[in-house]
């Protein structure tokens, strides 16, 4: 079971600059920190960070867990306050519906603090947050939507449109600069100017439609064309940033706040400014939509440390305390729990003693829940349903259908090749079982693919070879390779060459970022046998076209070309005495674990090259 604390950890480590600060602020051991991560990746099936290069970011798989963390820890809070709360106080729901994009820092941070802040001061008001405009879990609906009894109030947080009516009982909470942003080595003395920024490259991501108009409109005014246009979601910025290293991107100030993962961030304003204005309109205004106002505004416009969450309920608890409360007798519900009596009273007693007063009236023949108990059963049954949608797979698996696949391949030499093909089916697979995934190709050669999934630029690649310490899938793909040779230059005779006598032709091969020319280097050494390329040509095509031109040889599995020697145009030569074979794996970074629709990935890949050439 995943407890709160876990998803408190988390939460702080999302919002906190590194780890490292995160653990400070929660006062553990970064390693204690980096180990909790690890185990909630395994916990959940996802992968919830990514490094490239020294940059640690949260994947779009952790922003949809944080989303629907965030009002599991907010429902702790309040619950805890809430049960302390003077005995006449009545219960009251305000609903804050943003029609905005979650991310993990700017306004959905600012809500977290306002609600903190509103608690101290009204702890009879539970707030219940919506994220409107929100692709990833769109049916992701408040904790309380099903409430119908005691008074509620409604807070609407939109983008201002600036027409009359609609910003009738409007408040501005912020006019939000628009930036451009870009990574900086830490410790930069002066930033590049707005002017250099503008004329070069760049990107804008995935934005809400009147945010797209309105950064449209600011280019054709002030002639900045070539922008870029991303389909990425706003909440990925770190891993756009390292996406596009050239181009600074042109957001909202909000959006690049400090987290993980956007540390050492250039935001610098345009020499023509552009802003937009966030607005609170409450449909009946009264001192509860007032309070919240104020205490969102100042979080929004005041520079605030991260907030360590720091939850004192355990899920476990709020089960046990629910099960008694149901069954009032603690024998049945420790049968019902699956645990000893005396470990379940103990849970008890110990959740009344964070609550500050009995939860129960023991009696000879059973439980009654006191006023506390009643106070706290609400919140507790409120908790444990959105938990176990979490857990069950509602969220997650939401967030596992809208993640994203970045997949390294190597070069073909043509698109009619066996490699490419089955690729291309695996890759159509995947995408069938989960719609909503984003599948991102690079094509590249052996070396520098292990070198992307290194510095996280890639999540797999397909690869030849593997250094030792990375981990591999093997996909049970063996080729043998062959000498490639065109027909109307006569070079071999018909049937296998020797590794031996292949040397004595003039070979065009790839450079050693190939594994295909790693595979013969090593078998050329083990056998005493010097090889030595007449040229070397990294771009596999026109290592083909040029056979046809010149008495050349080149050395690729006989499936890369087999369109080519069925229609009489190439000859493939296996190589003997040894025979060499190149076989596929995958390959991923040994600091996360595969999401489920890269082991589906995987999966199929292996049932495709499984398959006979059609």
């Amino acid at each position: 079971m995943v407890e709160l604390r876990t998803l408190a950890y988390f939460a702080t480590a999302c919002r906190s600059g590194s780890f490292t600060q995160a653990a400070a602020d929660l006062g553990i051991a970064a390693s204690t920190l980096s180990t909790t991560m690890k185990a909630l990746e395994r916990d959940v099936g996802l992968s919830l960070f990514r490094r490239i290069n020294n940059n640690l970011y949260p994947t779009d798989s952790a922003r949809a867990l944080i989303r629907s963390a965030d009002p599991l820890l907010m429902a702790e809070l309040f619950a805890r306050r809430w049960v302390a709360a003077p005995a006449k106080a009545r219960l009251r729901r305000l609903t804050v519906e943003a029609g905005l994009s979650f991310t993990i820092g700017g306004l959905s941070k600012a809500i977290r603090y306002a609600v903190d802040r509103m608690g101290v001061e009204r702890p009879d008001v539970f707030v219940d947050p919506l994220w409107a405009d929100e692709k990833d879990i769109p049916h992701l609906g408040g904790m309380a939507e099903e409430w119908d009894d005691g008074k509620s109030s409604r807070i609407t947080l939109a983008l201002d449109d600036e027409s009359p009516r609609a910003s009738k009982r409007a408040t501005t909470l912020l006019s939000d600069r628009w930036v451009f942003a870009c990574r900086m080595p830490a410790g930069t003395p002066h930033y590049p100017k707005a002017a250099d920024l503008a004329a070069g490259r760049l990107v804008v991501p995935l934005l809400s439609p009147p945010l797209i108009e309105q950064a449209e409109r600011y280019f054709s005014q002030h002639r900045i064309s070539g922008v870029r246009f991303l389909g990425d979601h706003p909440g990925d910025l770190p891993r756009i940033m390292d996406d596009y290293p050239d181009a600074a991107l042109f957001v909202p100030e909000t959006l690049v706040s400090p987290r993980l993962g956007l540390l050492n961030v250039a935001a610098v304003v345009p020499e023509k400014p552009l802003t937009t204005k966030i607005i609170a309109r409450a449909a009946e205004p009264d001192a509860v939509t007032a309070l919240f106002v104020r205490h969102l505004r100042r979080a929004l416009t005041e520079t605030k440390p991260s907030r360590a969450e720091r939850p004192v309920v355990s899920l476990r608890q709020i089960r046990y305390f629910n099960l008694v409360q149901r069954l009032r007798r603690v024998s049945a519900a420790a049968r019902g729990a699956n645990i000893s009596q005396p470990a379940l009273s103990e849970q008890i007693h110990k959740l009344e003693a964070s609550l500050g007063g009995a939860l129960f009236e023991r009696h000879g023949d059973g439980m009654i829940p006191t006023d506390k108990g009643e106070r706290f059963d609400r919140m507790a049954r409120l908790i444990e349903a959105r938990f176990r949608q979490l857990s069950t797979g509602d969220a997650a698996a939401a967030a596992a259908q809208s993640r994203r696949i970045a997949l390294g391949i190597l070069p073909s030499v043509n698109q009619h090749g066996f490699l490419v093909n089955r690729i291309t089916e695996a890759m159509l697979d995947v995408q069938a079982r989960h719609p909503a995934l984003k599948l991102v190709i690079r094509e590249a050669p052996n070396g520098t693919l292990q070198d992307w999934v290194i510095r996280g630029l890639v999540g797999v690649a397909i690869v030849e070879t593997v250094l030792p310490q990375m981990p591999r899938l093997p996909l049970g793909s063996s080729e043998r390779l062959a000498a490639i040779v065109h027909t109307r230059h006569d070079l071999l005779p018909p049937g296998p060459v020797t590794l031996a006598n292949l040397a004595r032709l003039q070979l065009a091969l790839p450079t050693n970022r190939f594994g295909l020319r790693q595979l013969l280097d090593d078998a050329a050494e083990q056998h005493d046998v010097r090889l030595r390329p007449y040229m070397e040509i990294d771009a596999l095509p026109m290592a083909v076209a040029i056979l046809a031109r010149l008495p050349v040889c080149t050395v690729l599995p006989a499936s890369a070309v087999e369109r080519e020697i069925a229609a009489g145009d190439l000859a493939a030569h296996p190589i003997i005495e040894p025979t060499i074979s190149r076989r596929l794996f995958v390959i991923y970074s040994g600091e996360r674990t595969l999401s489920e629709s890269e082991r589906g990935l995987v999966n199929s890949l292996r049932r495709k090259l499984s398959e006979p050439a059609k």
